[in-house]
């Protein structure tokens, strides 16, 4: 189209300005002008009451002095506060956006370390990110006992270790590793992860693809969507989801079936998401530390006990906390260390050790087994994703 010149300029540009859809009424650059002036008002309002919070972090900080600066049960209630308070806004960004928020003030606080199962871009680290953002220093490890080593030697503040996989059952690499953790090391918070597996390439398309790479896990559940959507390509596993987005990203006509974060961190087109076959598949995870976790309203509460070789012990054992009606959401039994056919247990039940009837079940566990630790009371991270 050419230019346009002489006495018809003037409209051109008018009818350039001034826009009109349909029945809407017209819009000028001139009510453009002025919106935009007020959004970056309110943007300059918003900077200047996020940098008044991070300076009152900072005087909060002062004033906890050596406590530790993750408090999950008080982050939580911030949260769940200010998604009941608005009216306009979807919780889900509320919720995102103050766990980011939150995680910058604590980070200004005093930098925190997490040790969690590697390496980047793992289900291990899309919780840590999930349930303490972006801010902090994240050290990757091979197994759940180097997790637990990093809080021990005070190399990481918190450690992120998974427990139970709704499909896959329990990690009992966690549980053995904790059975033999100091006594120091308590569980802090709980969360579970929903794992919802991507399809990602270099490539733009699934027809270009003929080769996917993975853990053998998610291969297991991606196998009927696999089987439907790429039956013509070789599968090909590897020693972890991260490490096939690494593989897809060099090379050509290949895809990962693995996490978005991993996919976001290797720069990979996402073809598809959600291929897992079946539609809830979630991970709980413990967040472990070197001090007990507040008491909060949602709280559960873990311990490890074993007793004698007799009939009927382990019913004894478990009776006190059927009589204080404790509901009991976890029983799992490990080979006792150098004691053949003999078993140390796993219990979570719901309650706090701080309340009356709990205290009272516990007292009688005592008297009935050989040895009982507590390894945490904690809250539930119930974060809206």
């Amino acid at each position: 189209m050419g230019g346009v010149s002489g006495p018809d300029a003037e409209g051109y540009c008018i009818i350039a300005r001034d826009i009109k859809r349909g029945d809407d009424p017209v819009v000028s650059s001139q009510d453009i002008y002025h919106l935009r002036k007020q959004i970056e008002s309110v943007d300059e309002e918003v900077l200047r009451l996020l940098e008044r919070r991070v300076d009152l972090a900072k005087k909060v900080g002062e004033v906890k002095g050596d406590a530790s600066v993750y408090d999950p049960s008080r982050e939580m209630e911030i949260i769940e506060r200010l998604c009941n308070l608005t009216k306009e806004l979807d919780p889900k960004f509320v919720s995102l956006l103050f766990r980011e928020i939150i995680s910058f003030c604590r980070a200004v606080q005093g930098p925190i370390k997490v040790a969690c199962m590697g390496p980047e871009g793992s289900f291990s680290h899309e919780a840590v990110v999930s349930f303490l953002g972006r801010f902090v220093d994240v050290v990757f490890v091979e197994n759940p006992a180097e997790v637990f080593d990093h809080v021990s030697k005070e190399k990481a503040g918190i450690g992120v270790v998974p427990v139970e996989n709704t499909t896959e059952g329990t990690v009992y690499s966690t549980l053995d590793a904790f059975a033999t953790a100091e006594q120091s090391i308590s569980v802090i918070g709980e969360g579970q992860l929903p794992i919802r597996l991507a399809l990602a390439s270099e490539e733009k398309t699934m027809a270009d693809i003929e080769e996917v790479y993975s853990h053998p896990q998610p291969f297991g559940q991606c196998r009927n969507w696999l089987h439907k959507n790429l039956p013509w390509a070789r599968q090909i596993p590897t020693s972890s989801t991260s490490y096939a987005a690494k593989i897809a990203k060099t090379k050509k006509k290949s895809a990962a079936i693995c996490g978005r974060l991993a996919a976001e961190l290797y720069g990979l087109n996402i073809l598809d998401e959600g291929i897992e076959d079946h539609p809830y598949n979630a991970t709980r995870f413990w967040l472990i530390g070197r001090a007990f976790a507040r008491s909060s309203e949602r709280c559960k509460t873990s311990i490890l006990f074993n007793v004698a070789h007799k009939p009927g012990t382990l019913f004894q054992a478990l009776e006190p906390l059927y009589k204080a009606g404790l509901n009991l959401t976890l029983i799992q039994s490990r080979p006792l260390p150098g004691n053949p056919f003999e078993y140390f247990f796993f219990v979570d039940f719901e309650g706090d050790v701080g309340e009356e009837r709990v205290e009272e079940a516990l007292a009688a566990m005592r008297s009935r087994v050989e040895r009982l630790r507590v390894l945490g009371s904690y809250p539930q991270i119930k974060f809206i994703k």
